[in-house]
């Protein structure tokens, strides 16, 4: 087969230059990263259907949260002006569906609701008559500033544009270079989860750009070192270059961009897609004392290392591929093209190596000084068989109560460097204004029952004020609040029995729809007959969420039970959901791995015994890294999830190299001993030497800003290290004790490490 390619070489290689030509269009669409919604979520998942009829009905719930805040105090001429200046603004820009704060603050005559209401902050307004109003409403005087009146807040509430996900960044930095040519920067803080999603956009492409020229330059670098040839080193580079430019180049065609998990893949291709090349030109160099003809010898070594690499390949993919059955949409879309780009790395190596490796000059590439070093390791090992028994013994059982302490957890702005603007701006809006994260509820009343009906309204009144006892709660207001802030701006005292009577409400409702039309729209669907509860909580985890939402749905059903139906809307139930998709991540799929890379070994050694020693040590760099994270206290999220399945698929790719030459001689006639012995001589340096360039590559991610990718890096660099000791501790172990020769005892004494070219005969 690979004759009859090498003739068709050049053909083969301008029809893959050409492919990469086309899908240049591809490239520049996946490279503006989007971690919005979509990119998260399945279409068709009850969470962002529920999700997306909340939006249907009130609109984007992205709104911007802009925190002004001044030491001196806010109630000044110049603030007035600048207020309302940026107010008119941010309204003029052609995104903005609305602003809420004190400079568009409508008051009346004789009160929130008066005959003939103005605004708050007219020209010639003096700082006394405006906190005598805000004194006069203390609703209004809630929402717009703190009790100090240092703090005041802007709500800008951003349009449901059909491409508002792509142009999300652009919008938010019009916002913000609008507020800031009004405002002073250092007085500005703005929040919310467009902002945070904004932030994660923004760290994800710097990230993706620095690693993958950083893992560009390692390779460049350890290539250049090992080899000391130029020919191998663009052999390397060319291989997951084009592999990546191929795979960057179909995702963006088929309309995706890249996000927080897929920002990984070039980094994933660059170090995995290398292990082929370092397996063909190892054996290039081995099959280079057999002949001196380069095409024969390189021809050669593609042949005979098609059969371990195409099944190493696939144990790789299908560790991947079993993400799919993950039910988040970016950890399907991230192990498809994952997987995707690890098959085509494995089609360039074969492609380009036909065109150069025959040019390039053999060469060994591990000094006599490291064959020695596992040569004698092996032999420590199987001579003291107990004590590296034991030690194994020890490192699992510490892993396995670590794994005990694990928890599975999302913190999205644990994502961010503790100095990202977006942590710093939270912090302040969090301790000057207090909890300001929106959970939103949506109460829709029962039988002939109207959002004015009194048993509605004071149940709504009852929620809230129960809801505030809670931990982590603030501000709550609804439907509800507009009734009472109504009627006690107009009545006093005597506003709590109007609350009783429909008569009263039904003014207020009137009076709401007259004057205040924007504030309905926020808080009433007419059409589905729906009122809004807005609970401002403070950011907190998925889990504690989770917990925070079933105490609020607890309280309601107890206090609007009766009256009406209510459930969570908004984006909060999908974040709290994230936990228990992680946790169904993490199962199912290494659950499904193992089941994958377990049959394609069993059909690539056609030995029963063979496939579970293959498999079985490969357990043990999952139980490390899953055990450092318990005792680290690293939580399982939506980073760290489905890392078990990934690291075992690559994991296993030298222990197929070593059980494949360990099976060929066995069947040469070599006992058990003498086939570890010759296989060790023939792959154990290129075993350990892929190991250290993976795990290199991957702890270099530790340097990175999102925390999801330095998790990522620095716990598959801990597997990298935990599967080099299974190779080569525990694998001989259990070889020696479930394949064992009728005298293994005699097999140990004739133990002698043949040189390197004996055993690559």
């Amino acid at each position: 087969m690979i004759s009859g390619l090498y003739r068709y070489r050049y053909f083969l290689l301008g029809a893959l230059l050409l492919a990469c030509v086309l899908l240049w269009p591809g490239i520049k669409r996946a490279v503006q990263v989007d971690n919005s919604l979509k990119a998260w979520f399945l279409e068709d998942d009850p969470a962002l259907l529920a999700y997306q009829d909340f939006k249907s009905r009130f609109g984007n719930d992205e709104v911007v949260i802009l925190l002004v805040k001044e030491e001196q105090g806010l109630l000044t001429p110049d603030y007035f002006s600048a207020f309302t200046a940026l107010t008119k603004a941010l309204q003029a820009l052609p995104e903005v569906e609305e602003v809420l704060g004190p400079g568009n603050a409508q008051v009346g005559a004789r009160g929130f609701f008066g005959a003939s209401p103005g605004p708050l902050l007219r020209p010639d307004v003096s700082p006394q008559e405006v906190k005598k109003k805000l004194e006069e409403n203390p609703l209004l005087k809630e929402q717009l500033f703190t009790p100090d009146y240092k703090a005041a807040r802007f709500l800008v509430v951003l349009k449901a544009l059909p491409d508002f996900d792509d142009r999300r960044g652009a919008i938010l930095e019009k916002v913000q270079a609008t507020v800031a040519s009004h405002l002073p920067q250092k007085n500005t803080h703005f929040g919310g989860i467009g902002v945070i999603f904004a932030g994660l956009n923004t760290l994800s492409q710097q990230d993706f750009g620095f690693f993958l020229a950083l893992g560009y330059g390692a390779m460049f670098l350890l290539i250049l070192y090992i080899y000391r040839s130029v020919r191998v080193l663009v052999y390397a580079l060319a291989t997951v270059g084009i592999a990546t430019w191929l795979t960057l180049g179909l995702y963006g065609s088929l309309g995706y961009r890249l996000n927080l998990m897929t920002t990984l893949i070039p980094s994933i291709i660059v170090l995995l897609g290398i292990l082929d090349v370092i397996h063909v030109v190892n054996e290039r160099n081995l099959q280079a004392a057999e002949s001196t003809d380069k095409k024969e010898v390189a021809l050669r070594a593609l042949e005979k290392m098609w059969k371990p690499c195409l099944f190493t390949t696939l144990t790789t993919m299908a560790g991947f591929l079993a993400l799919l059955i993950s039910p988040m949409a970016i950890l399907k879309g991230f192990g498809i093209f994952a997987a995707l780009g690890i098959f085509l790395s494995l089609l360039c190596t074969y492609l380009l190596g036909l065109v150069i490796l025959p040019l390039a000059s053999p060469a060994q590439q591990v000094s006599t000084y490291t064959q020695e070093v596992l040569s004698g390791l092996h032999r420590a090992v199987l001579a003291r068989k107990g004590v590296f028994g034991a030690l194994s013994a020890i490192m699992v059982l510490v892993c396995l109560l670590g794994i005990g302490r694990l928890k599975t957890d999302t913190y999205t702005l644990g994502y961010f460097p503790e100095a990202h603007r977006v942590v710093h701006d939270h912090a302040v809006i969090e301790k000057s204004w207090g909890n300001y994260l929106p959970l939103e509820l949506m109460v829709q009343p029962r039988g002939s029952l109207q959002l004015h009906s009194p048993e509605l309204v004071q149940a709504a009144l009852a929620f809230a004020d129960s809801a505030k006892t809670l931990a982590g709660i603030g501000r709550v207001f609804g439907f509800a609040s507009l009734y009472k802030a109504g009627l006690e701006s107009q009545y006093g005292e005597k506003s709590k029995q109007l609350l009783r009577y429909k008569s009263g409400l039904l003014q207020a409702d009137k009076q709401l729809r007259t004057h205040f039309p924007v504030l309905v729209r926020h808080y009433l669907h007419d059409a589905s007959n729906t009122g809004r509860i807005t609970v401002s909580g403070r950011m907190v985890s998925a889990s504690e969420l989770n917990a925070k939402m079933d105490t609020l749905m607890s309280i309601a059903q107890a206090t609007l039970g009766k009256v009406a139906t209510v459930k969570a809307g908004g984006y909060q139930p999908m974040y709290a959901g994230i936990v228990n998709y992680a946790t169904q991540s993490q199962v199912y799929s290494l659950l499904l791995a193992l089941l994958l890379v377990f049959g394609l070994v069993w059909l690539f050694i056609r030995r029963l015994r063979l496939a579970l020693l293959s498999v079985v040590p490969n357990i043990f760099p999952i139980v490390l890294m899953l055990g450092a994270m318990g005792w680290l206290g690293i939580t399982l999220d939506v980073a760290t999830a489905s890392i078990a399945a990934i690291v075992l698929s690559f994991c296993i790719d030298d222990t197929l190299h070593f059980i494949h030459r360990y099976q060929q001689l066995r069947k040469a006639g070599k006992n058990g001993i003498a086939a570890q012995s010759g296989t060790i001589d023939y792959v154990g340096a290129a075993m350990v030497l892929t190991s250290l360039i993976l795990f290199f590559g991957y702890s270099l991610m530790i340097f990175a800003s999102l925390k999801t990718v330095m998790l990522f890096g620095s716990l598959t660099a801990l597997a990298i290290a935990g599967s080099l000791y299974s190779y080569l501790v525990i694998l001989p172990l259990l070889l020696s004790r479930f394949d064992r020769d009728k005298d293994p005892k005699a097999a140990l004494q004739t133990y002698v490490t043949p040189p390197l070219h004996e055993a690559g005969r």
